[in-house]
């Protein structure tokens, strides 16, 4: 079974107990004998007034049409009984499921964990006291919000499928849900009050000054206290208006290219194109360093690079500052690959099944398509490449993107494209020095769990 495909891009019915069975026996035997005269009455199928099988006028029944509407009714009820009984499998399926995910404890805990954990200060989490108590306050509401729909969540994952869902295949839905609705109020571009204080803290670096903390709660609560104190329960008041909306559908979130926004930057460092003086200072000699690597920044270098590079979007004009805003949040927010399914390696030979389909990506249920961009160079040599966007679905997250998951199909994505050959490019597609081109990627999740 091909795990991708590579393409260029460029509820009850009633029951029926002992009088069913009677009938049915009957309109069985009716299928297997002749017609015969009756007294009273006609057969079934047959037109009223038609007595003993003989008009008034001596014409003889259609047999044939009889019988025929006989056996679609014994087929009818038949099939009727077949119904009922696959219903009342399916339900007791899902019962059983619900008892068991209720039971053990320890199949629910990564997505109850996440629930409790994700709206957390820790304490040592140096805040000034008033901001600690408006921060403590939005999220003892949403830690209530979350909790409250709990049970719906439950109920309604429960209920999905035919009701052959194992318990451990409907937790790691519902932790891929509980996740990704972290990340899409992280990443959610609903206009706020508030938009305009992150706008103007955005255009220095001190806002990323200090963050070293990796949990979504506790790090917005230190990007808030390095905003000035007068402005604190304003930003609070945006994030609480983005919290009211968990759980709903649909969300407003960045399109796929601007979710991209980080991964052209990553392709293009250390030496990216742009006024680095506006750069922090210890961020930009650090680029210089031997074995600078993207994936051994702190959170306080990542996120500055980040607002470097989202006011470089500005300036060159190829994004508003509410979108760059917008683009800056969603690189911050939480990712799949820190949280879930810790002991299932992402990379190396073991990341992967027999077909090449990453093992991560199947246990989550993803699937969908990653388009990967590269830059190619007179001779046809890949010079950079990155992922420009991505389409991806994840079992338990349903009417709005798979935000914190779909990040987990880049690696073998980036894999098979450079994989994909090469051929000198058209000298009139050139633009300073190389030609680009683009790989759609598509990945179908194997069959069987």
């Amino acid at each position: 079974m091909k795990a991708s495909r590579v393409g260029r891009c460029n509820d009850v019915m009633p029951g029926y107990g002992r009088h069913f069975s009677l009938r049915l026996v009957a309109l069985a035997a009716l299928l297997h004998a002749p017609a015969a005269v009756l007294a009273q009455g006609t057969f079934p199928g047959m037109e009223p007034g038609r007595v003993g099988g003989v008009t008034a006028e001596g014409e003889k029944p259609d047999k044939a049409a009889a019988a025929a509407k006989n056996k679609q009714m014994a087929q009818e009820l038949i099939d009727q009984q077949r119904d009922e009984a696959a219903r009342r499998l399916m339900v007791e399926q899902r019962a059983k499921l619900r008892e068991r995910l209720e039971r053990d404890a320890g199949l629910l805990r990564q997505p109850v964990d996440l629930l409790a954990g994700m709206f957390q200060l820790p304490a040592d989490l140096k805040l000034s006291p008033e901001h600690r108590s408006v921060a403590e306050e939005v999220l003892r509401q949403q830690r209530e919000r979350a909790q409250a729909g709990w049970a719906a969540w439950l109920n309604e994952e429960t209920a999905q499928g035919k009701g052959e869902l194992r318990a451990e295949v409907a937790a790691q839905r519902l932790s891929n849900r509980v996740l990704n609705e972290v990340a899409l109020w992280q990443a959610d571009t609903t206009p706020q009050a508030s938009d305009t204080i992150w706008i103007e803290a955005l255009k220095t670096p001190g806002i990323c000054k200090g963050l070293d903390q990796s949990r979504p709660a506790a790090q917005v609560a230190q990007l808030i206290e390095a905003l000035p104190a007068a402005q604190r329960h304003a930003a609070w008041q945006g994030e609480a208006e983005c919290l009211a909306r968990w759980g709903q559908v649909p969300r407003q979130v960045p399109p796929s290219p601007d979710r991209a926004f980080e991964d052209e930057l990553a392709a293009m460092l250390p030496k990216p194109p742009g006024d680095m003086s506006s750069l922090a200072p210890e961020v930009r000699d650090a680029l210089q360093a031997a074995g600078w690597t993207y994936a051994g920044q702190s959170p306080a270098s990542r996120c500055e690079l980040l607002r470097w590079w989202s006011q470089e979007q500005v300036r060159s004009r190829r994004m508003t500052a509410p979108r760059a805003l917008q683009a800056w949040r969603t690189a911050l927010a939480v990712r799949s690959q820190a949280y879930l399914l810790p002991d299932v390696p992402r990379s190396g030979p073991g990341a992967t099944d027999a077909n090449g389909f990453p093992l991560f990506a199947r246990r989550a249920e993803l699937a969908g398509t990653v388009v990967v961009e590269q830059d190619l160079d007179a001779t046809g040599k890949i010079v950079r490449s990155f992922v420009q966007r991505r389409e991806i679905t994840a079992a338990g997250v349903r009417g709005v993107p798979a935000l914190a998951l779909e990040h987990e199909l880049d690696a073998v994505s980036l894999a098979r494209a450079a994989a994909t050959p090469t051929a000198a490019p058209d000298p009139a597609q050139m633009r300073d020095g190389t030609a680009t081109r683009r790989i759609g990627i598509e990945w179908v999740l194997p069959q069987g769990l």
